[in-house]
């Protein structure tokens, strides 16, 4: 099978250069002229591919090239020693930025970032290990960054590229041309196979091992296929987005490493540019287009750029999963060219495994069905069996020489798929053989870098403080951290790192549940819930802080300094309120950053001199006295007496304001509401508060203040209806007015003669606040009884839609009682008022059945359109 598959790929190439184009077949000839006469050897690659990797290690180990360039900004070669580090484990990435933008996007501006992502089977990894090994200079040689990405952004009109929206999802090895060849297109469907992912494997990934070792006639046939795709593109494409620039840039570094070097030469590119490098080095007349772009006097020493070694991981760079280059499934190609190497001798360190690519397929079907298994989904051992023997059919009867990705994705499909489900898609509920294939074949690897290596500071640090406090950064896989910060000390070092990346913006992490004393949720819990995984993209956003400072302190300071700037309205979005001051306290408490509290507590102050809201202002005050509750698990022991004598200020501002409540319209009645029950909160825990501490710590005066504030705005006669039945209810419930008073006030606001429409909203205040009152105060449910019975039908109708609204605030069993009591004083039978009706299923099939016969009646007499609800 194995030589059937193999002479039927010869002769599917052989077919590809015989519909060549003469441009094609003259730069076929030049090809073997920059070998023979200056030692050029060019090695086209698909990136990512093991085939191309296979091919690459073996034209070193034949050529013992003096140097060997990589596609690649130029930049990127100080990296090499890293990179070459017996301790650097792929997938890694080489992170490239552009220069930061302003600070109002928190730097993400200007050219972004891009990856440029290494796996094991990489052709670029390999040819810069396999380099080494020979002794060659090995150097990067394509434009930098920043030139490669103005040129982009500038065809784009400054717009990311489409499906680069996130500066932190780019690449640097996009193949969207060969991607999206009208040839390519055509050879797929000639071929009989779904997209260029699958025609690519079909006419060079399934080649028996011997013959990828074949490097000649790999390159030769490699070339042949994207010289096709690279003929589609115009010429004013390829310079408008900044190709012929490049090619230009590696076309003069190769011609200057042959002129330097007396051995040969070895050039790894992208096959798109193959043609582009062989035209322009051999002088031919259509390399024109690229020469013209090289300077007169060469280009120089290489332009220096800022570049980072990071993580990667298979999971970005899987091409199913949003990866813009190379190859898809990264877990079944890393393995597909370890077999490789064992199938050729060349495995340095042996790792156990199949001793060739025709006997991977039973290794990949098996770890799927256990994959699936343990989630649930059982598969067979003659399930197993018939799936390979499926996969070897298919590959039999597509002329492949073993089965290949896709024939084993449907040997998956059409023998481990039960009723219960398939593998399931894009935006489908994940299913377990879903989940298996998915973990077999994209991977799970992440990827490790040597210490001290060209990581930033920041990176670094990041990384220790979180395996510090014990949280995982070795793979990139989700998980779950449960914490109680209130009683264990290391949960209170772990949930403060958490929330440290989560303010700087590295995406580390995220709470789910639990109290967040930002945002003022969820305090009374006492254990949270976070989700965490230390991805790629978590680096990225690291590295692109480095501007911020080398440490994750450091960074935090300078997001603290960018919010204080706002706030004191010297900055873009600025505007400063209690509130927001006080939620930058209780950010710089979560995140352990306490010293730096005088400066915003400074701030505060000064803004309770100047904030007018009083909704700002009491909910400010709320928030600070949650953190001082909260502050043995928050570790701000030291800053309590600051925090209290901070509530009694913000206490004392209020006084001054909250008369303006009594002036709102009907329509800001409700958030007016709303702020009086806070503040009466608040008024409570403050007192709370002074009895937890043993003495006075509030402000006792500041609390006195308020409280007569507020009686003074339940008495006042001019104060909007809603707030003053709302301060009455919240009187009688704390015991400062008594039931005689509340019920004189309900009944003199719902006499006979008053305007109805300020009545609803009156008894709609005392709802708001105590709903229970009507239930607990005979007295009280009488006044309303009488004023909405002496309603006539208009008025009623009026003012019915508030009425419902001011009965909302009762719970479903106080609206239970309520509705049996009014039901008694009307006379309406109580049995009647909460009936419920057991129905069976057969009663519910037997009214479904008289729906569908009355219906056809209907239908029958000329009346559908009464079901309908139309018209005859």
């Amino acid at each position: 099978m194995a030589v059937t598959g193999a002479a039927a790929a010869a002769r599917r190439t052989a077919a590809v250069r015989d519909l060549a184009p003469d441009r094609l077949r003259s730069a076929a000839d030049a090809v073997g002229r920059l070998r023979s006469e200056r030692g050029v050897y060019l090695a086209p690659v698909r990136h990512h591919s093991p085939a191309c990797a296979v091919a690459v290690r073996a034209a070193i180990e034949e050529l013992r090239p003096a140097a060997v360039l990589v596609e690649g900004p130029e930049e990127f070669t100080r990296l090499v020693p890293d990179l070459l580090h017996e301790a650097t484990r792929p997938p890694v990435a080489v992170l490239s930025l552009g220069e930061p933008g302003p600070a109002s996007d928190g730097g993400t501006g200007g050219e972004g970032a891009g990856f440029y992502p290494l796996a094991s089977f990489s052709p670029e990894w390999v040819a810069l290990r396999a380099g080494h090994a020979v002794g060659a200079e090995l150097a990067f040689v394509d434009r930098s960054f920043g030139e490669r990405s103005a040129a982009e952004r500038a065809v784009a009109g400054g717009e990311p590229a489409a499906g680069q929206e996130d500066p932190f999802a780019r690449t640097l090895m996009s193949e969207r041309y060969l991607a999206h060849s009208e040839a390519v297109a055509a050879l797929t469907r000639r071929l009989g196979c779904r997209d260029h992912d699958e025609v690519w494997d079909h006419l060079f990934e399934t080649r028996p091992s011997t013959h990828l070792a074949d490097w000649r006639g790999m390159f030769d046939d490699v070339f042949a296929w994207a010289a096709l795709a690279r003929l589609d593109y115009e010429e004013s494409v390829l310079a408008a987005d900044g190709s012929l620039d490049r090619e230009a840039r590696m076309a003069a570094r190769v011609a200057e490493a042959a002129d330097r070097h007396a051995g040969p030469v070895l050039v790894v590119t992208g096959a798109f540019h193959t043609l582009a490098l062989v035209e322009a080095l051999s002088g031919a007349p259509e390399g024109e287009a690229v020469r013209a772009r090289q300077p007169e006097g060469g280009f120089g020493p290489p332009t220096p750029g800022e570049a980072w070694l990071v993580r990667y991981d298979h999971e970005r760079l899987d091409g199913l999963r949003g990866y813009g280059a190379g190859m898809p499934s990264p877990g079944y190609y890393e393995r597909l060219h370890a077999a490789h190497l064992r199938a050729l001798g060349l495995d340095a360190a042996p790792q156990p495994g199949p001793a060739g690519p025709g006997a991977l397929a039973a290794e990949i079907l098996v770890d799927v069905a256990r994959g699936a298994a343990d989630r649930g989904h059982a598969v067979s051992l003659p399930q197993v069996s018939a799936a390979a023997q499926a996969a070897t059919r298919l590959a039999d009867l597509r002329e492949r020489a073993f089965p290949g990705r896709t024939d084993l994705l449907d040997a998956v499909r059409s023998c481990y798929v039960q009723d219960d489900g398939g593998i399931g898609g894009p935006g489908e509920p994940e299913r377990p053989l879903g989940l298996a294939v998915a973990e077999v074949f994209g991977g799970r690897a992440l990827g490790d870098l040597p210490p001290g290596s060209a990581s930033p500071p920041l990176v670094r640090d990041a990384r220790d403080r979180v395996r510090a406090v014990r949280l995982v950064v070795d793979d990139s896989v989700p998980r779950t951290a449960r914490l109680d910060a209130r009683r264990t000390a290391s949960h209170r070092a772990r949930r403060q790192v958490l929330a440290l990346l989560d303010f700087v913006g590295a995406g580390f992490g995220q709470l789910v549940s639990g109290p967040d004393h930002v945002a003022g949720r969820g305090l009374g819990q006492i254990t949270e819930e976070w989700q965490y995984c230390w991805t790629p993209l978590v680096e990225a956003r690291l590295v692109e802080m480095v501007h911020l400072g080398a440490t994750l302190d450091a960074v935090a300071l300078a997001r603290l300094h960018e919010a204080e700037a706002r706030l004191a309205g010297t900055g873009p979005g600025a505007g400063a309120s209690v509130d927001g001051v006080a939620r930058l306290v209780a950010q710089t408490l979560v995140i352990g950053l306490g010293a730096h509290l005088p400066r915003i507590v400074s701030l505060l102050r000064t803004t309770l001199d100047t904030d007018r809201d009083v909704d700002s202002v009491v909910a400010g005050a709320r928030r600070l006295l949650g953190l001082w509750q909260a502050r043995v698990e928050l570790g701000a022991q030291e800053h309590a007496a600051e925090l209290l004598d901070l509530v009694g200020q913000t206490l004392a501002t209020a006084a001054y304001l909250v008369g303006d409540l009594g002036k709102v319209r009907a329509e800001d009645e409700d958030a007016a509401i709303g702020t009086l029950i806070g503040l009466r909160s608040l008024l409570r825990d403050a007192a709370a508060a002074d009895g937890e501490t043993g003495g006075e710590r509030v402000d006792a005066a500041a609390r006195v203040a308020v409280a007569r504030e507020l009686e003074r705005l339940r008495d006042g006669d001019g104060t909007a209806p809603g707030v003053a039945g709302a301060l009455l209810a919240l009187g009688f419930t704390d015991g400062a007015v008594p039931e005689d008073v509340l019920v004189t006030r309900v009944r003199g606001a719902l006499t006979a003669g008053a305007d109805p429409g300020t009545a609803v909203r009156f008894l709609g205040g005392v709802m708001r606040a105590a709903p229970d009152l009507i239930l607990h105060a005979p007295e009280m449910f009488d006044a309303v009884d009488e004023a909405l019975r002496a309603l006539d039908r208009d008025a009623f109708l009026a003012v019915l839609p508030d009425l419902r609204r001011a009965f909302t605030w009762l719970r479903p069993t106080e609206t239970h009682r309520l509705a049996r009591r009014v039901a008694e004083r009307t006379g309406t039978r109580v049995e009647q008022v909460d009936v419920r009706v057991a129905l069976a299923e057969q009663d519910l099939a037997a009214g479904l059945a008289l729906d569908r016969e009355l219906a056809a009646v209907l239908e029958r007499d000329g009346l559908a359109h009464w079901v309908a609800g139309g018209e005859a």
